[in-house]
This record gives C-alpha cells, structure tokens and sequence, in this order.
C-alpha cells in the first residue's frame, strides 16, 4: 500500500513538472516549429535520456550526496526556484519570431543534433536537477530504491513520453495561430508567469521550511 502511494505521487508530481514549461519542452516546440515532428521525437528521445541518467544517480548517489551535504535538497529547490524566475525573465522579453529557425531561447542551438540538443538541455536545467535529486528522495524517504529501478525508470520514461508528444501535438495543432506575433507574445508572457509564481512559490516554501 505504501508502495502504491509513493508510486503514485511520483507519477503525479512528474507529470507536473514535465507539463510545466521549462527549457525542455519549449525547446521541444521550437523544434517541431522550425523542423517538423520527426526531428521533435528525437529530441524527446534525448530529454528522456537525460531524466533517466538524472533518475538512476538520484537511485544509487543521493545517499553519498546527502552525506556532503545535509541540506542539500533545499539548495536545489532554491537553485531551481531562481532558475525558473531567470527562464521567466527570458520569456517574457523575448521579442523574435518562434518560427525563425535560427531562434534561440537559452541557448538552444540547432548545429546540435536532435537527440543532442534534449539531453544536453536535459543535463544542463536545474529544474530537472532539482526534482531528482531532491525531490525524489523526499517523497520515497529513506527507503531502497534499487529495487524498484526497473519500476521507476519504466515509469519515468512513459510519463516523459506521453507529455512530450502532447506537447509536440498542440505544437503542431497551433502553429497556425501563432503565426501572428501578437499572439506568440502572449503565450510566452503568460508562461513568464505562470514560472514566476511557481518560483516565488518554491521560494516562500523553502525558506519558511529552512529558517524555522
């Protein structure tokens, strides 16, 4: 029963964190934009590679991690936080046209290959970082997780999957209408705060939590 509980609210507070735009999945946008949904899978293909890598050290490292340093997820959650406020402050002064296939939101470059360019975003979001190495450990406590790797990384990689190709088809679906600047400007003003609360959000909470 345990089991089941903390499984479910790995499930649930993954697929939340993938539906919240960040990095990867923006990236994955652009790429179905600009060069169609094949080259979008293979990118998606490389954000879940990443997960997995961030997945398996936070199974077999986050005890010799911890070790360093006892505080070590409120640093990431603090990490992360500020790092979505800085993703938040990019969108919402970005001012080029998201079908330009030379765009480039953090750094995103399309000389990468594909597959490249999802885990080297994967590997470099603190975002990412953050939910694996810090808030994994907390939600399946000290319990062993070797376990249940095979469990968890099947898991991870088919809750990866359905949200990237969910984000891959409303890409395609709303190519159309974004096509006007305006209404690019608002979606990504409106995904600027919506991180922008999240952040602040993450903030009060691990600040409370840390000075009390």
């Amino acid at each position: 029963m345990q089991d089941l509980t903390q499984f479910s609210t790995y499930l649930f507070t993954l697929a939340i964190a993938a539906l919240l735009p960040g990095p990867g999945m923006t990236g994955l946008m652009l790429k179905t934009f600009t060069q169609g949904y094949q080259r979008a899978l293979l990118m998606l293909l490389g954000l879940i590679t990443g997960d997995v890598l961030f997945l398996l050290s936070s199974i077999f490292l986050i005890d010799f991690i911890h070790k360093l340093s006892p505080h070590f997820s409120v640093y990431m959650m603090l990490l992360c936080s500020f790092y979505l406020l800085y993703l938040s402050y990019q969108y919402w002064n970005f001012q080029d046209d998201l079908f330009n296939e030379n765009t480039q939101i953090l750094d995103i470059k399309i000389s990468f290959s594909a597959f490249q360019d999802g885990l080297l975003i994967t590997l470099s979001n603190p975002k990412t970082i953050s939910f694996y190495l810090a808030l994994v450990p907390i939600i399946f406590g000290s319990a062993s997780l070797q376990e249940k790797t095979i469990v968890l990384t099947g898991l991870t990689v088919l809750t990866l999957f359905i949200v990237g190709s969910l984000y891959i088809f409303a890409a395609l679906k709303i190519k159309k209408i974004l096509n006007q600047m305006l209404i690019q400007k608002l979606l990504l003003k409106g995904l600027a705060l919506m991180m922008c609360v999240l952040a602040f959000g993450m903030l009060y909470k691990e600040l409370h939590v840390f000075v009390l």
